[in-house]
């Protein structure tokens, strides 16, 4: 899109106030787009996958504020491998149920604005047994965050998880790392938790080219054992490693920070500039069962697929979709928040709406890796963009199913008879 203008005003009014939530507003954007482009599609007798697939943003394409993605941009791929893995459609088992397909796609940022300096730190040690400390001021709130920074200092300092111990959340005794939004912790504790880690290493490595008469570029640390590459028989255990620094006075901890890269602010005349660090891209795909008679909307199917990166932990990453999914659900069918005139008729869950246990379908998830992240190990953030494309999918199922369109949200049974009243 070569020309793009947009106007945006901020209203003061006498209902609820607004604050950030879970996808920052990056699923509203995306229920407008992504059912418009089954729209056209539907229009121009094309797929709903076909017409996106000539449009979708490929690596070193431009967004609309003129950035060039000069990284894997893996939408497409998201796509067809949610739809693969949805299948043909279930065979209705009454008159009166219809079944629909429906996907989506998505793009949501990761890390904060970049004219705001950010900044995380990490503390990483190597103990006198082997073992490894972890110290950070992340808040771990059910994301995995800590057993993620485990893994990354785990994995550079060749041990196993179980013998790094992780401490996180008190400021009195941990490095501050930031708050825990945006979807910015791995990605900034991730990183200062990898820098710390691998100048600890640096130490380890050099101690052991001595000890080994090797140079420290051809030593490997794997299993806590230090070997030189190609000849494993010449070998030292990690411990005496660290012994040996111990009795130099060798110092084996690190406490590292790592600093955002920083932009100025965009033009706010033309509305060029860059952001956010990175995207997340990825796809939903559903399968929906509609009672024509009450409106009931039931999902059969649910599949996610997103480009995480690289996995760094991949019970984590596959609990951030399937809990994403899940809340992008709520956004799609339940959610609703009720005003009359100022006051909010909805003021607790017993009439605010969230998907339970009981209303959630089997998600399953699917994980592209292109490891081209500005995380750890090329990782992208998932923990917001997990709910982006799942609110339009079920939109784009319903009108799959029963033919016409139903253009806000939440899904409710309602709807739906209205809708089919129209036909």
């Amino acid at each position: 899109i070569p020309h793009v203008k947009v106007d945006s005003y901020t209203v003061l009014t006498n209902n609820t106030f607004t604050s950030a939530n879970r996808g920052f507003g990056a699923p509203q954007a995306c229920f407008a787009y992504e059912c418009q482009m089954d729209e056209v599609a539907r229009r121009l007798n094309l797929s709903p996958l076909e017409f996106r697939k000539k449009n979708y943003l490929k690596k070193g394409e431009a967004l609309a504020t003129g950035r060039i993605l000069n990284y894997a941009v893996e939408t497409q791929q998201t796509a067809e491998k949610a739809l693969e893995a949805l299948g043909e459609p279930s065979v209705p088992t009454s008159p009166t149920e219809k079944i629909g397909q429906g996907m989506a796609s998505g793009m949501t940022s990761y890390g904060r604005m970049m004219f705001l300096h950010d900044t995380s730190r990490s503390y990483v040690s190597v103990e006198l047994d082997g073992s490894v400390t972890v110290k950070c001021g992340v808040q771990d709130i059910g994301g995995g965050q800590a057993s993620c920074l485990a893994s990354i200092a785990a994995e550079v300092l060749g041990v196993s998880m179980e013998d790094v111990r992780v401490f996180i959340g008190d400021t009195a005794l941990t490095p501050l790392a930031g708050t825990t939004t945006a979807t910015r912790q791995l990605y900034m504790s991730g990183n200062a938790t990898l820098k710390a880690a691998t100048e600890v290493k640096k130490n380890l490595l050099a101690k052991a080219g001595e000890m080994l008469e090797a140079n420290p570029e051809d030593l490997v640390l794997r299993e806590k054992e230090v070997y030189v590459k190609g000849s494993p028989s010449r070998s030292l255990t990690l411990a005496s490693v660290v012994k040996a620094c111990a009795a130099d006075g060798i110092p084996l901890y690190n406490v590292a920070q790592f600093n955002a890269p920083f932009r100025e602010l965009i033009d706010f005349e033309t509305g060029q500039g860059q952001v956010f660090p990175d995207f997340t891209f990825g796809s939903h795909a559903v399968e929906v069962s509609i009672d024509v008679e009450t409106g009931k909307i039931k999902v059969l199917k649910l599949i996610s697929c997103y480009d995480v990166g690289q996995a760094i932990n991949p019970l984590s990453a596959e609990g951030q979709l399937e809990g994403g999914a899940i809340y992008g659900l709520g956004y799609g069918l339940t959610e609703q928040l009720i005003l009359d005139k100022g006051i909010t008729r909805t003021p607790s869950l017993s009439e605010y709406l969230i998907p339970t246990s009981l209303d959630a379908p089997d998600v399953e998830t699917i994980m592209v890796e292109s490891g081209d992240g500005v995380g750890p190990f090329g990782a992208k953030g998932i923990g917001e963009p997990s709910c982006c494309s799942i609110a339009p999918a079920l939109a784009n199922a319903v009108c799959d199913a029963l033919g016409v369109r139903i253009f806000d949200l939440p899904l409710t049974p309602e709807k739906i008879v209205k809708a089919l009243k129209r036909i």
